[in-house]
């Protein structure tokens, strides 16, 4: 036996020794962060928190923009470093701090906050925001990585969906309880109050991911400079024809933002709601997410994530037609309930089916580019329904919206063949494996 496969092998043994208190401690993280997030949904009590300071649509877009950009922007400038890393917890732990500490800055911000000091406060908070928004981005290729290797693969479908039935229960507890800050407490002390749950519940996830027990990788690629690792990616893209395809699909699923990043602002502008009825919203969203994730999960491992994908922007159409017939509260709880199923779906098979594609030493690579690649679409896609909007209407955003991601469909359906069924692709310069 070469010395790289007794590598391969004692890392494969202390992945099985580790699975269960791997599994316990990320599902911690994943469960309590989502808690957190609860508090501060970008889909519902943010556009509600910034609606009370403009009524520019523009500026609300911006938060979902931020929030996508962030998290997939800088991916690709970091997976060339991560990609080196035998171990890649210590750069999640780094950049999980910048996670956490703006909620806790954004609370004494809007805890202090002068109704004559509007325009500070927005610039505030979307720097903030910002900050929150790229350390995500910075650590997600090394976190997506990590979960892969202490993850097998036949029991990644399990964890996805029990993380996401956790976390959606935990969220629920979470939008909860922010139904009775917002209702309970006047504006801004309110959503100050959801900002601090969010730090305290985001920072006892810190302490859960530190419990993680990450191996040595046995291998890694071959080493390169920054600008020979960006040179090598065009190649990389057009050898991989069925990536290509399925990162085109990505991008127009992508386009569902333009509608769902404004349900809820649509809602209290359409039927002139309370801040209450906020929390009410991300409830049913977070309670969709939980009750489906399970679902999509079983169906992940079973049929593939590809399905999972195309099943979920189906969901997505079916919301936002709900929301333009929608005449009463009820009718919208129904399309928050609905669009958590799509969100469940798209987490999860998002997550799933790039780590697919590719070996263990590309893996960074892939999971940097997919994001980044879809980055500027999908954070952009907000801010192109906010101006619509504002110049048009909602309604005529949400028809577009739907045209978009029925053409991504088709595009998936007859163009990219689920990469579980094909070998993992190996791009040349990364097939050298180095032993610890």
């Amino acid at each position: 036996m070469s010395t790289s496969e007794i590598a391969l092998a004692r890392f494969d043994e202390e992945v099985k020794k580790h699975y269960r208190w791997n599994l316990t401690a990320n599902l911690g993280d994943w469960t309590l962060f989502s808690m957190g997030m609860g508090f501060v949904s970008v889909n519902t009590i943010l556009p509600a928190f910034i609606r009370n300071f403009t009524s520019s649509n523009f500026l609300i877009g911006l938060i979902p923009c931020l929030n996508t950009l962030g998290w997939l922007l800088p991916q690709i400038l970091v997976a060339n470093f991560v990609q080196k890393l035998r171990r890649k917890k210590n750069l999640v732990i780094f950049s999980g701090l910048g996670e956490r500490i703006p909620w806790l800055f954004l609370f004494l911000t809007a805890a202090l906050f002068s109704p004559s000091s509007s325009l500070l406060f927005l610039i505030s908070f979307f720097i903030l925001y910002g900050v929150f928004s790229f350390s995500g981005g910075i650590g997600g290729p090394a976190w997506q990585d990590m979960v892969a290797k202490v993850i097998p693969l036949k029991k990644r479908g399990h964890f996805f969906g029990w993380g996401s039935f956790l976390s959606g229960g935990a969220g629920m507890l979470g939008a909860f309880l922010s139904i009775y800050l917002l209702k309970g407490f006047p504006f801004p002390r309110n959503f100050a109050l959801c900002f601090l749950f969010a730090f305290v519940a985001t920072s006892v996830s810190y302490v859960s991911f530190i419990l993680i027990r990450e191996p040595a990788s046995p291998a890694r690629g071959e080493e390169s400079s920054f600008k020979e690792y960006l040179l090598s990616l065009p190649s990389l893209l057009k050898k991989d024809k069925n990536f290509f395809s399925f990162l085109i699909s990505s991008i127009l699923f992508g386009f569902g933002g333009m509608a769902t990043a404004f349900f809820a602002v649509y809602a209290m502008n359409k039927l002139a709601l309370s801040d209450s009825q906020i929390g009410v919203f991300t409830l049913l969203l977070l309670l969709g997410q939980s009750i489906s994730s399970i679902l999509w999960g079983y169906l992940g491992n079973k049929k593939g994530y590809k399905l999972v994908m195309e099943l979920g922007t189906i969901a997505t159409i079916l919301a936002i037609l709900l929301a333009i017939f929608s005449s009463s509260v009820y009718l919208f709880y129904g399309v928050f309930f609905i669009v958590g199923t799509a969100f469940s779906a798209y987490f999860i098979s998002f997550l799933g089916i790039v780590m697919e594609f590719s070996v263990p030493e590309t893996r960074p690579t892939y999971i940097a580019l997919a994001n980044t690649i879809r980055a500027p679409f999908m954070s952009l896609s907000p801010l192109l329904g906010g101006f619509l909007a504002d110049k048009l209407s909602f309604p005529f955003v949400f028809v577009l919206t739907i045209f978009i991601l029925l053409g991504g469909i088709l595009y998936s359906v007859f163009f990219v063949q689920e990469p579980r069924h094909l070998p993992p692709y190996k791009f040349d310069r990364y097939l050298a494996r180095k032993p610890t």
